[in-house]
């Protein structure tokens, strides 16, 4: 006796069906999830720009004032330059280091800065007798290997890292009789610690021509909070780079040429992936996004510490 079974299935039209309707639902949603994911990174970068500027305001209370924004070239006098630079080639007999490297053990990264040479890291505003000035921190065996670490709050997980050739380490600027110059110098070696975060200079550093809009974090001279005259809501400390950067030479970074989605070893700018801001954390630890297309006075009054502009 034989026994009928239905073997009816989707027709093709049917299937075409659910393949259209999955392919709309999948469109309705991917947007949402991509808006998801920009958010957490966006908070994630928050986080570690909060977490930097709080560090910094805890070195302040303790030494009475802030890092040192760019320990760089002096002048033929051994002071620091200031800003106030004669053109390139200068003296190498200086570290070449920014200000993130004696906040490490802030950000419960002491075993990293313990393997850094102290000699590097000295807080002089002008060479003192007797002591002997190293040249670049690279040149040190245990400050190069500890270079190779990675301190995950100096990442911005928006800043996805793609081909480089230069690992940049220098960035300083300074005021020669053509105007301002901005000096952008790297490594070629790929297995430094990168840091998608720096310091804020100013419009243009301590330039004498734009000296009213310096900033917090300039060469070789030690400013404190107190010098925010224009209140620390106001003034910027740390702000983002797409940039391949090692943190041990994310310098004071100055903001002359805006903001920006594209790093370039040619115009320093900030820059940010971010979908239209870049992260900043003013002085008082609080964060914000600055739109890529801010007014440049603005910018600038927000990056002075004590031009007697106050941005609302």
């Amino acid at each position: 006796m034989s026994v009928y079974r239905s073997t009816k299935g989707f027709t093709l039209i049917e299937l075409l069906v659910v393949i259209a309707i999955i392919g709309i639902l999948v469109g309705l949603l991917l947007p949402a999830v991509q808006t998801a994911r920009g958010a957490s990174r966006r908070i994630a970068c928050t986080s570690n720009l909060k977490q930097m500027a709080l560090a910094a305001n805890a070195y302040d209370s303790i030494h009475r004032r802030l890092p040192i924004g760019f320990l760089g070239p002096w002048d033929a006098n051994g002071n620091g330059l200031n800003d106030v630079a004669e053109a390139p080639p200068w003296q190498f007999d200086f570290s070449n280091i920014g200000m993130l490297p004696v906040l490490l053990s802030f950000i419960e990264e002491s075993g990293t800065q313990d393997k850094l040479n102290p000699l590097l890291l000295r807080q002089h505003s002008r060479k003192y007798p007797g002591q002997n000035y190293f040249g670049h921190w690279a040149a040190g065996k245990s400050t190069k290997e500890a270079a190779s670490t990675q301190p995950s709050v100096f990442l911005c997980p928006s800043a996805l890292l793609g081909p480089y050739d230069i690992c940049i380490d220098t960035t300083f600027t300074y005021e020669t009789a053509d105007g301002i110059q901005v000096e952008i110098r790297g490594r070629r070696e790929k297995d430094y610690g990168r840091s998608n975060y720096v310091g804020v200079s100013g419009k243009a550093g301590n330039t004498p021509s734009e000296k009213q809009y310096a900033g917090l974090f300039v060469n070789r001279i030690p400013r404190s909070l107190r010098h925010a005259r224009d209140g620390t809501s106001n003034t910027l400390l740390f702000g983002e780079n797409a940039g391949v950067i090692t943190w041990l030479g994310a310098e004071g970074w100055p903001v002359l040429n805006g903001l920006g989605d594209t790093p370039s070893r040619t115009k320093p700018l900030f820059t940010s992936l971010h979908p239209g801001v870049v992260m900043f954390a003013t002085a008082d630890g609080a964060v914000r996004g600055l739109t890529f297309d801010i007014d440049q006075d603005t910018l600038n009054n927000l990056a002075g510490m004590a031009d007697g502009q106050l941005v609302k």
